[in-house]
């Protein structure tokens, strides 16, 4: 949707959304810079405090180029198909979490290859942004609420087996938002999980990881490697769930589960085994070896 117009062109409130995460993104890794939390790590501080804007160049275009391929390719391919000039227009809205996170693992390998960080070092600068990106998140389901996409199933629909829930609860539901009609999309009762994507994804996740990273800052001894797999095993669970009431998944099982669905149990099962593997000594023993 339009926020407003600046010289007679749309400003689009989802782009607005991803503006300020970056900026914000940005802020914080200058703060971590002038504080020199990491001098212990000479080539990750060097990062930090003279090429952040060469990263942050990085870090957009892996982001926005690979979420909104995996968006479509992923979720509506079809339709893009068929309107193919539409797939540049990123500001309106359509981004997906998996094509961006492949997107951020990309370009990061290619930053690590041109400024040579070690393994530690490059986890580490992992760490650094996985703490704000639940931040980012909220702001993007934000984005994706006021544009009404991803919209969900109606709210008479979610049932636990037999039970479905009652005139009373849904009317409460309605009355703290969580229950919501999409205007664009139909006069329907929805379950508004953007809201609580934004609430679980988004403002839980920060906590966690802000909490996590100020341990470590307190005491000045980092797990490499550690917030991110936190992160991504919590996001991988929460989306699973939530993936149950998302109208759009709802037309592509792959045998029992959708296919993010799928998705989310493969990252979970890996990142639960790297946090596993990062508590052993040969984690370390490797990361020594390689620095």
């Amino acid at each position: 949707m339009i926020a407003f117009h600046l010289f007679w062109r749309p400003i689009y409130r989802y782009g607005i959304f991803y503006f300020i995460s970056f900026i914000i993104g940005y802020l914080f890794l200058v703060f971590l810079s002038k504080k020199g939390y990491f001098r212990q790590y000479p080539m990750l501080q060097n990062i930090l405090s003279h090429h952040l804007e060469t990263l942050l160049t990085f870090l957009i275009l892996g982001v926005i180029v690979w979420g909104r391929l995996g968006y479509i390719l992923i979720y509506r391919l079809p339709y893009y198909l068929e309107h193919l000039s539409e797939i540049f227009e990123v500001w309106k809205g359509g981004m997906s979490f998996i094509g961006g996170w492949l997107g951020l693992i990309t370009s990061m390998f290619i930053f690590r290859h041109k400024y040579k960080l070690s393994w530690r070092e490059f986890f580490l600068l992992f760490d650094c942004l996985f703490v704000i990106v639940p931040l980012g998140i909220f702001f993007g389901r934000l984005g994706n609420y006021l544009n009404q996409e991803l919209y969900w199933i109606a709210i008479q629909n979610v049932c636990f087996g037999w039970w479905c829930l009652p005139s009373q609860v849904i009317e409460a539901l309605k009355n703290i938002g969580i229950a919501h009609v999409y205007p664009l999309v139909d006069d329907i009762l929805r379950v508004n999980t953007n809201a609580l994507s934004m609430v679980f994804e988004g403002i839980v996740l920060l906590i966690i990881e802000v909490s996590l990273f100020v341990k470590q800052i307190k005491k000045l001894i980092f797990q490499p490697g550690k917030i991110t797999a936190i992160f991504l095993i919590w996001y991988s669970f929460v989306r699973f769930r939530l993936e149950y009431l998302r109208q759009d998944s709802q037309s592509e099982f792959i045998g029992i589960f959708t296919r993010s669905q799928w998705v989310f149990i493969v990252s979970f099962l890996v990142w639960v085994w790297i946090m596993v593997f990062m508590k052993k000594k040969k984690c370390l023993k490797w990361l020594k070896k390689n620095d």
